[in-house]
Formats: structure tokens, C-alpha cells, sequence
């Protein structure tokens, strides 16, 4: 069992609650409308920036259906077959994490990005963090229409001058 897959237990099982399936929303439940994910971080590799969550699951989730969406930040060492927790986070609301350590980027219609250490606003509302991905998003947006000018500049405009 890979080391992520031990952490999500251990987090889980410290909360009296079971792992869910990799296509969930959380890695286990809290309650029905309130789903955890486990963010583990290997100290002794570089972990640039790693994916939190779609854009989508978390909007269809959180500002759709009105649901609760925590994450644990864990970061750890292997140590033999085994595995040492060093520092583990308490559960912390998606909407009390900054923008200023998250990003949107390309997969799918997007997904959020830890890109710096973990910066979070204690009094910062859905409201606000949803201010907070409107920006982002808009940002994500550009970008990646700039990308698909760029890309569509390389096709051939006139597929019949071209000797097939």
C-alpha cells in the first residue's frame, strides 16, 4: 500500500471514519455534507506544486450543493517498510486557505494547486474565497486561451495546398 493511501487511514481512522473511493469528493467523510481530503507530503522528495482538487468537483461540491470541504495537510518520512508523521495540520476549512499559496492550473477544466507553504485567513468567509477563485479562475482562463492562440498559429490555414 503506497504511503499516501496509509496516511488517508490513519487521518481517517483518528476521526472514526473509514476511507472512501478514489473518485469521492474527500478521502473519508466527517458527516454527509462534509468531506475531508488528505494532503500527504513526503519531506524527503520535491513536491512542486500538488493537486488539491478539481475545480469542478469543489465548485459542484461546495458552492452548488452548499456542502463542507476540510483538508489535513500531513507531512511525512518513510522510514524502513514504515512511515514517521512529522507534522500534521488540524482540519481546515477550504475556505479559510489563501489564495495567495493556491493556484488553478491545467487538467481537466482545471485544478486548484498548493504553489507556496500553506498560508491561511482564520476570518476569511466562502464569500471571500470564492471572490478569491473568481480571480484565479479568470486568470486560469487567459492563460490558457493565450496557450491556444499560440498553438493555433502552427496550423496549416489551406489543408488544400498541401501535397498529401
Amino acid at each position: 500500500m503506497d504511503a499516501y493511501s496509509r496516511i488517508e487511514i490513519l487521518m481517517a481512522d483518528k476521526y472514526g471514519k473509514s476511507t472512501t473511493t478514489r473518485k469521492a469528493v474527500g478521502d473519508f467523510m466527517l458527516a454527509d455534507n462534509h468531506a475531508v481530503n488528505v494532503k500527504s507530503n513526503n519531506v524527503a522528495k520535491q513536491n512542486y506544486s500538488p493537486n488539491m482538487i478539481s475545480i469542478k468537483k469543489m465548485h459542484k461540491w461546495v458552492f452548488e450543493e452548499r456542502n463542507e470541504l476540510s483538508f489535513i495537510f500531513v507531512d511525512y518520512e518513510e522510514v524502513g517498510d514504515g512511515l514517521r508523521i512529522l507534522k500534521e495540520s488540524d482540519l481546515i476549512p477550504i475556505e479559510r486557505i489563501s489564495w495567495h499559496c493556491l493556484s488553478i492550473e491545467a487538467q481537466g477544466y482545471g485544478v486548484i494547486q498548493k504553489v507556496g507553504p500553506l498560508e491561511t485567513v482564520p476570518d476569511q468567509t466562502k464569500r471571500d474565497f470564492y471572490k478569491g477563485f473568481l480571480a484565479a479562475y479568470e486568470k486560469y482562463r487567459e492563460k490558457e486561451h493565450k496557450k491556444h492562440e499560440r498553438f493555433s498559429k502552427s496550423f496549416i490555414k489551406n489543408p488544400d495546398s498541401i501535397d498529401w
